[in-house]
């Protein structure tokens, strides 16, 4: 049931203003008088070419029936001034009762970094933000409740938007100036190789969360799970580096997820939710019972918190025993600090304030069934 409609937005309208014969649009823009532009443009039918691109193709989409009823409408706005006065534009028109395409709400988000005068935040801010955004409202309401109109924007926000729509299986819609109807945007290649990820999972979650890092401190953490060898492939492979940006300041050097390794984690997030149980069959379970597996804590401030934790982790049939405390971590972010080929997974609690900790033994025999099942453990016990 697709009724949540997601809307790249440009400032074509206010070209149009700009370039509008009509006095009463022309006064009304140059005063500011969003409101009166408002009213101004609900006057008018809304395939007319002054009421601009978004309001052009959301007519469209509603009149080919693209969308089973109007729960949610999600303009994403550039982050400059224009951006976000057209926002507010487009929020007053479909909020307004005389309008006939009446969403029962109407929200704004502004893609910070998205700018045509900043190519740098263009790329490393924009673009993942407009992944972000869109996969948030994947994860939170499914695909199969979700259109994406990519008709206004930049060309670059337009053409990755496609790509987005593609990698999480939501339709794109993209009404041509030229013509009256819009159309469905043909999928774009966009690789997935789930068994990388789980091999890598913990160096996604990580800059996701992080965003930036020093790479040579990454490193350091990779090479406890990984060969000097298989590290190096790893960085050096052509797969990887369509995921990360690299960038060198003061002589060192840090790294990011680049806009399509942003989708590419997301992508992959959603693949494994699909393939979760059918992974999880490979791999061998422990028989005994929770009550009987093996706890061992440090007498630290906490105990009867990790105490509590540990038993309840325990009826896992992927865990085998809980190896000891962690460390206090109190800033982690992220449930799962590390893992390991041997089947170790450091699991955080983070909504502890001390960032208590355990290091606990699961049934994993190399390093994809092991993050297999930290993610499974992530979803299932964390608070």
């Amino acid at each position: 049931m697709r009724n949540t409609l997601i809307c790249t937005v440009g400032t074509s309208l206010f070209g149009n203003f700009k370039s509008s014969q009509e006095e009463e649009l022309k006064q009304a823009f140059t005063e500011k008088n969003w409101q009166k532009l408002t009213l101004l443009l609900l006057d008018k039918p809304n395939t007319e070419r002054i009421c601009g691109a978004e309001i052009n193709s959301i007519a469209r989409i509603y009149e080919k029936g693209f969308l089973s009823s109007l729960e949610k409408l999600v303009f994403l706005l550039s982050d400059t001034d224009d951006g976000k006065a057209t926002g507010d534009i487009l929020k007053m028109y479909y909020a307004n009762s005389r309008n006939p395409i009446n969403f029962k709400k109407v929200e704004c988000r502004v893609l910070k970094g998205l700018r045509d005068d900043d190519v740098k935040a263009f790329k490393q801010e924009g673009l993942k933000n407009l992944v972000r955004e869109i996969s948030t409202e994947t994860r939170n309401f499914s695909s199969e409740a979700i259109a994406i109109n990519a008709t206004g924007g930049y060309k670059a926000q337009i053409s990755f938007a496609g790509m987005i729509g593609q990698a999480l299986g939501i339709p794109v819609y993209y009404l041509f100036e030229r013509f009256s109807e819009v159309i469905e945007l043909p999928p774009q290649p966009v690789a997935l190789d789930l068994v990388f990820w789980l091999n890598n999972y913990p160096l996604f979650e990580f800059l996701e969360t992080e965003q930036t890092a020093i790479k040579a401190e990454i490193q350091e953490i990779i090479a406890e799970t990984m060969s000097d060898k298989e590290i190096k492939n790893l960085w050096n492979g052509d797969y990887i580096k369509s995921l990360i940006d690299e960038e060198v300041m003061d002589n060192v050097t840090y790294i990011s997820l680049s806009a399509m390794g942003v989708l590419f984690n997301e992508r992959s997030r959603l693949e494994f939710a699909k393939q979760e149980t059918t992974l999880l069959s490979l791999i061998p379970q422990d028989n005994t019972i929770p009550e009987k597996k093996e706890i061992n804590l440090r007498d630290d401030h906490g105990k009867d918190k990790l105490q509590n934790f540990a038993e309840k982790i325990c009826n896992s049939p992927y865990v085998k025993k809980v190896v000891n405390s962690l460390p206090f971590n109190p800033k982690a972010t992220n449930q799962i600090r590390r893992t390991k080929a041997n089947g170790i997974v450091e699991f955080v609690l983070t909504w502890t304030d001390a960032g208590l900790g355990l290091c606990i033994e699961t049934t994993g025999r190399n390093i994809a069934e092991t993050n297999t099942i930290a993610l499974h453990l992530k979803e299932n016990y964390s608070k």
